[in-house]
Parts: C-alpha cells; sequence; structure tokens
C-alpha cells in the first residue's frame, strides 16, 4: 500500500473492469458513508502538471455509487444517470485525494448524493450525482456486485 494511503483504508478489488486501468484505489465505511481515495500517480497526470479531471471524475462518480448503493442497502450495481462537477484548485503528483458525500437520499428507483473530493490544501472539487436503483429482476445489474457487495465480503473477511 502506498505511504500516503491513510490508516483505515483498504484496496479497491482489481477485478472491477475499468478500474483496473486507473488503480490503484481504496475505500473504507465511516458510519454507513462510503468514502473513496487515491494518491496521483504519474498514470492520472494531464499534460499541465496536475491531476486530469476525468480521474477526478472516474473516483467521484465511483464515490457517489457506492454511497446511493449504500443508502439504499442494495447489493446491485446503481449506474449513474446524471453527474455535475466543478474543479475548485488543482491537484499534483503524490498527493491523496479522498472523497466527502455530504447527502444521500434514495427514492424507489433513483439515488441522489452530493459531495466533496478533498486534497492536502483543501477541496478540489465538488460533485452532485443521480444514480439509477435498477429493479431486483433487472438480469443486465442483478449480476453485477455493486459496491455494498464488496463492502460487505470485506467486513466478513
Amino acid at each position: 500500500m502506498h505511504p500516503n494511503v491513510p490508516k483505515g483504508f483498504q484496496p479497491f478489488p482489481e477485478d472491477q473492469g475499468f478500474t483496473n486501468h486507473i488503480g490503484p484505489l481504496y475505500f473504507r465505511v465511516d458510519d454507513g458513508v462510503g468514502v473513496m481515495g487515491f494518491v496521483v500517480g504519474d498514470i492520472h497526470m494531464n499534460p499541465a502538471g496536475i491531476c486530469h479531471g476525468g480521474m477526478m471524475m472516474t473516483l467521484m462518480d465511483m464515490a457517489v455509487g457506492m454511497n446511493v448503493q449504500l443508502a439504499a442497502e442494495t447489493e446491485a450495481f446503481s449506474p449513474t444517470i446524471q453527474m455535475s462537477y466543478d474543479f475548485l484548485q488543482p491537484a499534483f503528483e503524490n498527493e491523496w485525494l479522498v472523497s466527502e458525500i455530504d447527502f444521500r437520499h434514495t427514492t424507489r428507483r433513483l439515488g441522489f448524493a452530493s459531495g466533496l473530493m478533498i486534497g492536502p490544501n483543501g477541496p478540489v472539487m465538488r460533485c452532485n450525482g443521480l444514480a439509477k436503483l435498477p429493479s431486483k429482476n433487472d438480469p443486465r445489474f442483478a449480476r453485477a456486485e455493486g459496491a455494498a457487495a464488496f463492502i460487505k465480503s470485506a467486513a466478513a473477511t
């Protein structure tokens, strides 16, 4: 584990498809709220020498989805329907960036979350997201393990 990763974080599973290409990523759950983070590496940099916005957007998309799943108490994957982002300041190589999700609400079919990505000098991004909560009999999502499923399995070990 990278030395800049704070105590209490676990590596995000490596068998999750796209995320295999952008990690390592880390997570933990604090009082039912999912927290995700990463150390900015050379693979995350853009030509200006700062963390690529797409990387930050990806992590926050995942953090919002994780928290929608946790709030809805579902293990099914919850795909993003809408996300908006505001970049507040740059992040640099070797900095620890972490999600801070501060609002979660679910309805029967939708989940809402908003939050900040925090770096060593304060917030670097804010976001708002909307995720679909699929029906239990939708085979496209029933087979997919969402964040709540792997968090449950990590807690059992």
